[in-house]
């Protein structure tokens, strides 16, 4: 099975230049609790909720995000495997972004999009 299959494609992403006060309301408006930081359609970091916490309201999120080479980016044709699930447990991770060929987000995959797929099967 690939990533594709089961990911969110409904994801919620945020840029770089927003301000960490009010991401925290969209965040929680949506009732998500990490976004794919975006740029020009690409990839620039990613965000939690509790980064958010950390950090101070009034920052830009590039100052508050983790940065590409800090955390697991997934492509959407990568397959699902035992590795990446125990992976995603031992760091207690809650989701990765996903992204196509070029780069591009085109969703998130998360613990709960593999506990639906997992439920329904």
């Amino acid at each position: 099975m690939k990533v594709k299959e089961i990911m969110n494609r409904d994801f919620v992403k945020v840029s770089p230049n927003d301000i960490g006060g009010e991401v925290i309301q969209y965040l929680y408006r949506e009732r998500k609790s990490y976004a794919p930081v975006v740029e020009d359609g690409k990839l620039a970091g990613w965000i939690t909720a509790l980064d958010l916490l950390a950090g101070c309201k009034h920052s830009k999120i590039e100052d508050l995000m983790l940065l590409i080479d800090e955390i697991k980016i997934l492509k959407e044709d990568d397959e699902i495997s035992d590795e990446l699930i125990d992976e995603m447990i031992k760091n207690e991770d809650i989701a990765y972004p996903v992204v196509n060929d070029n780069d591009e987000v085109v969703g998130t995959l998360s613990v709960f999009d593999l506990l639906k797929y997992y439920k329904n099967r």
